[in-house]
């Protein structure tokens, strides 16, 4: 790897620390990742570059000796980022909302099909390995309801009064802005992606409350659209998914799907509370089961 990262980018490597899929190395006091990449690079490039001329600040993608922001390791596409600024602070709503890049092109999205396809997945693949993982089987159907709950509501949106926004892929518990300026991390979407993820892993985690929440909720002039689409994400359950996967790859325990079964209750007391101040507000279509 020292070599390779010599040769491509005509950098010295004294040592380097490896972390799943990707390598930490510093050079001159900043810090270099190496980090695996196997989405759209013509995307992820024009984002950037979007970033850029925005003055938005992201970690800077290295170009390598071919001209080209990927690199090939073990047959798999990298992609070298320089740190120059290190941030371990945790990622706060305010800067989500500082980070609003409203982008002006025509891409739509089409959530409805991309979470039926998932859940179509997700249901197979329990007929087949449901014997095998019993805690899964037990809540999967719990969970597909909240998805098909999240995907009824998405039929009362009109997807042409839905702006793009620069958002980020994934906001973890506890996600450190160093994560969140990553610009491997960084998607088109709509603003409620990310105010969402935020919402929905510091609620699970009980870091936030409802309270805290609904003051937040004040402050953002979502349209009639987007609150829909908010309490959408906010039902749909990718944390569950999230873990769900990693259970069926055997990169962690079944048991720990646990903490999140555990938490139905204290969840859906949330999105009742939501979904009342979000219908009061906003007017949005009335569901049946979250009106008790």
């Amino acid at each position: 790897m020292k070599n390779l990262i010599n040769y491509y980018y005509n950098l010295l490597i004294t040592e380097f620390r490896k972390i799943d899929d990707y390598f930490i190395f510093d050079i001159d006091n900043n810090r270099y990742e190496f980090l695996f990449f196997d989405r759209d690079v013509n995307k992820l490039y024009r984002i950037y570059n979007l970033l850029i001329s925005r003055n938005k600040y992201c970690h800077e993608i290295i170009i390598n000796k071919d001209n080209s922001i990927i690199t090939f390791y073990d047959n798999k596409p990298y992609i070298l980022i320089k740190k120059n600024i290190y941030l371990n602070s945790l990622v706060t709503l305010d800067e989500i909302l500082n980070y609003d890049i409203k982008v002006y092109d025509n891409h739509k999205f089409n959530w409805s099909e991309l979470w039926k396809s998932k859940i179509d997945y997700y249901e197979y693949q329990m007929n087949q390995l449901g014997f095998k993982y019993k805690l899964l089987k037990q809540s999967f159907s719990y969970y597909i309801g909240l998805s098909e709950t999240a995907i009824t509501l998405l039929n009362y949106i009109n997807d042409d009064k839905i702006d793009n926004y620069i958002c980020h892929n994934r906001i973890n518990y506890k996600e450190e802005m160093d994560n969140f300026l990553n610009p491997t991390n960084i998607v088109i979407d709509n603003i409620t992606r990310d105010i969402a993820a935020y919402f929905k892993v510091n609620y699970i985690n009980e870091l936030i409350t409802i309270d805290e929440v609904i003051n937040d909720l004040n402050k953002i002039n979502l349209s009639y659209n987007e609150s829909i689409l908010l309490l959408s994400r906010l039902l749909y359950p990718s944390y569950y998914f999230d873990m769900y996967d990693k259970i069926i790859q055997d990169k962690i325990s079944e048991e720990k799907i646990n903490y999140y079964i555990e938490k139905n209750v204290y969840y859906e007391t949330f999105l009742k509370q939501i979904y009342k101040y979000l219908k009061f507000r906003y007017k949005i279509p009335e569901i049946e089961w979250m009106e008790y």
